[in-house]
Protein backbone atom coordinates (compact mmCIF):
# COMPACT_ATOMS: atom_id res chain seq x y z
CA UNK A 1 0.00 0.00 0.00
CA UNK A 2 2.89 2.15 0.77
CA UNK A 3 4.41 2.00 -2.95
CA UNK A 4 1.08 3.12 -3.84
CA UNK A 5 0.75 5.87 -1.88
CA UNK A 6 4.12 6.99 -3.35
CA UNK A 7 3.37 6.71 -6.45
CA UNK A 8 0.06 8.63 -6.24
CA UNK A 9 2.40 11.16 -4.74
CA UNK A 10 4.71 11.07 -7.47
CA UNK A 11 2.11 11.76 -9.89
CA UNK A 12 1.40 14.58 -8.02
CA UNK A 13 4.30 16.10 -8.00
CA UNK A 14 4.94 15.40 -11.66
CA UNK A 15 1.79 17.16 -12.52
CA UNK A 16 2.41 20.01 -10.36
CA UNK A 17 5.83 20.39 -12.27
CA UNK A 18 3.79 20.33 -15.03
CA UNK A 19 1.90 23.19 -14.24
CA UNK A 20 4.64 25.22 -13.06
CA UNK A 21 6.12 24.67 -16.48
CA UNK A 22 2.73 25.79 -17.99
CA UNK A 23 2.65 29.14 -15.89
CA UNK A 24 6.25 29.41 -17.42
CA UNK A 25 4.83 29.58 -20.99
CA UNK A 26 2.01 31.91 -20.24
CA UNK A 27 4.18 33.99 -18.66
CA UNK A 28 6.19 33.86 -21.83
CA UNK A 29 3.65 34.06 -24.31
CA UNK A 30 2.10 36.78 -22.78
CA UNK A 31 5.35 39.00 -22.96
CA UNK A 32 5.93 37.73 -26.38
CA UNK A 33 2.57 39.22 -26.89
CA UNK A 34 3.04 42.43 -25.61
CA UNK A 35 6.91 42.44 -27.19
CA UNK A 36 5.42 41.80 -30.99
CA UNK A 37 2.44 44.29 -30.30
CA UNK A 38 4.69 47.16 -28.77
CA UNK A 39 7.50 47.17 -31.34
CA UNK A 40 6.25 45.39 -34.66
CA UNK A 41 2.40 46.49 -34.14
CA UNK A 42 1.51 42.98 -34.79
CA UNK A 43 0.07 39.59 -32.92
CA UNK A 44 -0.01 36.34 -32.53
CA UNK A 45 -3.65 36.17 -32.61
CA UNK A 46 -3.10 32.83 -30.14
CA UNK A 47 -1.81 34.14 -26.94
CA UNK A 48 -5.53 35.14 -25.27
CA UNK A 49 -6.72 31.73 -26.36
CA UNK A 50 -3.51 29.61 -25.35
CA UNK A 51 -2.99 31.83 -21.91
CA UNK A 52 -6.63 30.58 -21.64
CA UNK A 53 -5.87 26.72 -22.36
CA UNK A 54 -2.72 26.92 -19.80
CA UNK A 55 -4.16 28.35 -17.23
CA UNK A 56 -7.05 25.83 -17.14
CA UNK A 57 -4.52 23.56 -17.47
CA UNK A 58 -2.42 24.83 -14.63
CA UNK A 59 -5.62 24.60 -12.09
CA UNK A 60 -5.90 21.20 -12.93
CA UNK A 61 -2.59 19.98 -12.91
CA UNK A 62 -1.96 21.96 -9.46
CA UNK A 63 -4.89 20.66 -7.54
CA UNK A 64 -3.62 17.12 -6.86
CA UNK A 65 -0.45 18.43 -6.11
CA UNK A 66 -1.89 21.26 -3.88
CA UNK A 67 -3.86 18.37 -2.29
CA UNK A 68 -0.61 16.37 -1.43
CA UNK A 69 0.90 19.57 0.51
CA UNK A 70 -2.28 19.98 2.61
CA UNK A 71 -2.80 23.43 0.86
CA UNK A 72 -6.29 23.09 -0.26
CA UNK A 73 -9.26 25.26 1.56
CA UNK A 74 -10.09 24.13 4.88
CA UNK A 75 -12.15 25.02 7.84
CA UNK A 76 -9.81 25.36 10.63
CA UNK A 77 -11.89 27.15 13.16
CA UNK A 78 -14.17 23.94 13.46
CA UNK A 79 -11.20 21.07 12.68
CA UNK A 80 -8.60 22.80 15.23
CA UNK A 81 -11.07 22.37 18.15
CA UNK A 82 -11.58 18.43 17.51
CA UNK A 83 -9.80 15.81 18.36
CA UNK A 84 -7.03 13.74 16.79
CA UNK A 85 -9.82 10.93 15.87
CA UNK A 86 -11.79 13.42 15.06
CA UNK A 87 -9.99 15.52 12.88
CA UNK A 88 -9.29 12.06 11.11
CA UNK A 89 -12.62 11.13 10.80
CA UNK A 90 -13.61 14.70 9.15
CA UNK A 91 -10.80 13.86 7.44
CA UNK A 92 -12.15 10.94 5.79
CA UNK A 93 -16.03 12.32 5.11
CA UNK A 94 -14.30 15.17 3.32
CA UNK A 95 -11.58 13.26 1.71
CA UNK A 96 -14.99 10.61 0.19
CA UNK A 97 -17.00 13.95 -0.79
CA UNK A 98 -13.93 15.12 -2.32
CA UNK A 99 -13.34 11.88 -4.25
CA UNK A 100 -17.03 11.45 -4.70
CA UNK A 101 -16.69 15.26 -6.58
CA UNK A 102 -14.08 14.21 -8.44
CA UNK A 103 -15.57 10.98 -9.66
CA UNK A 104 -18.09 13.13 -11.11
CA UNK A 105 -15.88 15.68 -12.70
CA UNK A 106 -13.52 13.10 -14.19
CA UNK A 107 -16.86 11.24 -16.25
CA UNK A 108 -17.82 14.58 -16.99
CA UNK A 109 -14.04 15.57 -18.56
CA UNK A 110 -13.81 12.41 -20.22
CA UNK A 111 -17.23 12.77 -21.79
CA UNK A 112 -16.55 15.76 -22.62
CA UNK A 113 -12.84 15.17 -24.39
CA UNK A 114 -14.25 12.10 -26.00
CA UNK A 115 -17.34 14.26 -27.70
CA UNK A 116 -14.39 16.39 -28.84
CA UNK A 117 -12.59 13.81 -30.14
CA UNK A 118 -15.17 12.30 -32.15
CA UNK A 119 -16.60 15.53 -33.59
CA UNK A 120 -13.83 17.02 -34.25
CA UNK A 121 -14.77 20.25 -32.12
CA UNK A 122 -12.30 23.22 -32.96
CA UNK A 123 -12.12 26.70 -31.32
CA UNK A 124 -13.90 28.99 -32.99
CA UNK A 125 -11.16 31.30 -32.51
CA UNK A 126 -8.77 32.08 -35.71
CA UNK A 127 -6.15 29.11 -34.49
CA UNK A 128 -9.75 26.70 -34.92
CA UNK A 129 -7.50 24.60 -32.33
CA UNK A 130 -9.03 20.96 -31.89
CA UNK A 131 -10.72 21.18 -28.47
CA UNK A 132 -9.49 17.35 -27.42
CA UNK A 133 -6.17 18.45 -26.37
CA UNK A 134 -7.32 21.73 -24.24
CA UNK A 135 -9.98 18.94 -22.93
CA UNK A 136 -7.81 16.14 -22.18
CA UNK A 137 -5.01 18.37 -20.28
CA UNK A 138 -7.94 19.19 -17.77
CA UNK A 139 -9.53 15.21 -17.86
CA UNK A 140 -5.43 14.79 -16.94
CA UNK A 141 -5.27 16.76 -14.18
CA UNK A 142 -9.08 15.73 -12.66
CA UNK A 143 -7.75 11.74 -13.03
CA UNK A 144 -4.80 12.80 -11.29
CA UNK A 145 -6.83 14.63 -8.42
CA UNK A 146 -8.89 11.16 -8.24
CA UNK A 147 -5.89 8.96 -7.74
CA UNK A 148 -4.67 11.79 -4.86
CA UNK A 149 -8.17 11.77 -3.37
CA UNK A 150 -7.63 7.86 -3.31
CA UNK A 151 -4.37 8.23 -2.00
CA UNK A 152 -5.85 10.77 0.84
CA UNK A 153 -8.83 8.73 1.90
CA UNK A 154 -6.62 5.17 2.18
CA UNK A 155 -4.02 7.49 4.44
CA UNK A 156 -6.65 8.72 6.97
CA UNK A 157 -7.92 5.27 6.71
CA UNK A 158 -4.58 4.01 7.94
CA UNK A 159 -4.29 6.93 10.88
CA UNK A 160 -1.36 7.80 8.87
CA UNK A 161 -0.85 11.82 7.65
CA UNK A 162 1.10 13.22 4.95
Amino acid sequence: MRSLLRAADGLATLAGWVAGFLLLLTTGLILFEIGLRQFLGRSTFIAEEYSGYFMAGMVYLAAAYTLQKAEHIRVGLLRERLSPDGRRLLDLIAGLLGLTFTSLLVVALGNQTLDALHYGTRSFLPSRTPLVYPYAVALVGAAVLWIGFVAFVLRRWINEEN
